[in-house]
């Protein structure tokens, strides 16, 4: 297969399909001598957010969130893409089947998977999406609507006027979009695709994020069917639906993955109607169901607690205060000094072992019946359950002296704590504001501190 050529499997649908019948993505290759621009013009003539580059006998990705990181990290564009830290592509057969792959997709860094024939080449891959669409609709969920499984979801937004520097800024966090609104309406969006475009074109980017923003932001009613937000992703090719009310109004938003998982329940129920053909399938999906619900309340970066996880675990808690007349509890709130710094100067990888370095010395520290989450960017909880807030500020104190005296790869690291006991008649709400006052006194007061809650 030569370099920048596209490639097109044939496709043929069963009801659990083998990798070569669902491979139908075009392929981009590039030299791993093409440089980073040269990617980036390959991206944006192509409309893709990857491009496949070879490493001597195998074969990389390089995405367009590496592409943020590398912009924001001050890299040089020139440089040629063998130079860098390769996103090794993972290869499947095309014999196998999906069953065996999904596992695969659960990490976050994999959006795709290289397909090797049976003359062991490069043959093609396959995206989530592909996933997705190789479940025939007429067995997924007709009836449940997007207003059933929404749940609770962050919405990542920024007003029009906000500088796009700032806005390139923040989607190196965001999932892969940003959505734009004005008087608090729904404007426009950014996401990755517009970003390739807009390194491309070397635009302004001391500009308002209106003039390069997507204008028509295609969204999905909460009353639409699973079916039709498949169908909807598929179509759009889109990673994520925005789901809107009735009133035009954002509610939310769902991903791949979490309709993934949805339609994992969905097989489980079929795996057992189909037993007597299927046989040991049913354990293999049911246990995979029961994995996707334990990750999502996971951060998968630290593997802490999410703050899903926290929020009901908390208000499990304040149930049980009431109904049995528990002792009261405790809550910690951490935020790493200076964490912004840490990133400007030694980069977002780094940055991330700090996250999870700190993680594990916290986790080492609490008790079984102890929650640790990761509240959001460099901020943690932790709830203590019959902990008052004197024990609670000693177990606070232990970890920012053994934090502060432990040194992460040779640099000095501190966090702040605040620290709040359970008052009775006050909501999650009150509960939570009065820790963050607490922790917001610890660093206003000199950061490497632990603060009691009034």
């Amino acid at each position: 297969m030569n370099a920048n050529t596209k490639l097109t499997m044939p496709k043929t649908t069963t009801f659990f399909p083998k990798a070569g019948e669902i491979t139908h993505h075009d392929v981009v290759l590039a030299l791993g001598a093409a440089t980073i621009d040269e990617a980036v013009a390959l991206m944006e003539a192509n409309n893709l957010s990857d491009v496949i580059y070879s490493v001597g006998q195998a074969h990389a990705i390089f995405t367009v969130e590496a592409l943020m990181i590398y912009r924001h990290q001050g890299r040089n564009m020139s440089a040629s893409l063998s130079d860098l830290t390769h996103h090794q592509l993972i290869y499947v057969n095309e014999d196998d089947n999906i069953l065996n792959l999904l596992s695969i997709f659960e990490d976050d860094r994999c959006r795709y998977l290289g397909v090797k024939n049976a003359a062991g080449d490069l043959g093609g891959i396959i995206s989530y999406t592909d996933v997705l669409a190789s479940v025939d609709p007429v067995v997924m969920m007709e009836h449940k609507t997007l207003a059933d499984v929404l749940g609770t979801s962050r919405v990542e937004m920024v007003n029009a006027s906000t500088k796009t520097q700032a806005v390139l800024e923040q989607l190196i966090y965001a999932e892969d979009a940003m959505l734009i609104v004005e008087n608090r309406k729904l404007i426009g969006i950014v996401t990755a695709k517009d970003v390739i475009k807009m390194i491309c074109d070397c635009v302004d980017m001391s500009l308002p994020i209106r003039n390069y923003m997507t204008q028509h932001v295609k969204t999905i009613n909460q009353r639409a069917t699973i079916k039709a937000a498949i169908e909807h992703l598929k179509v759009n090719h889109f990673k994520r639906a925005i789901v809107v009310d009735d009133h035009n109004d954002v509610v939310g938003r769902i991903t791949q993955r979490e309709l993934i998982g949805i339609t994992y329940g969905r097989w489980a129920e079929l795996m057992k109607l189909h037993a007597h053909e299927l046989g040991e399938l049913v354990q293999v999906l049911e246990s995979k169901n029961i994995q996707l619900q334990e990750e999502s309340v996971t951060d998968p970066l630290t593997g802490a607690g999410n703050r899903r996880l926290f929020n009901q675990v908390t208000e499990a808690e304040i149930g049980r205060f009431y109904r049995h007349q528990m002792a009261t509890f405790s809550v910690l709130m951490l935020d790493i000094d200076f964490f912004k710094k840490i990133n400007d100067v030694f980069g977002h990888p780094f940055g991330d072992e700090v996250l999870k370095t700190l993680s594990n010395r916290v986790k080492r520290r609490l008790r079984t019946s102890d929650v640790f989450a990761r509240w959001g960017g460099e901020e943690f909880v932790v709830l203590l359950p019959t902990a008052d807030i004197n024990a609670a500020s000693v177990l606070a104190e232990r970890i920012r002296a053994e934090i502060a005296d432990s040194p992460v790869f040779e640099h000095q690291v501190t966090v702040s704590i605040g620290v709040a006991e359970y008052q009775r008649g006050e909501s999650q709400e009150a509960l939570l504001q009065r820790v963050d006052i607490a922790l917001y006194e610890a660093k206003n007061s000199g950061r490497n501190k632990v603060v009691k809650a009034e």
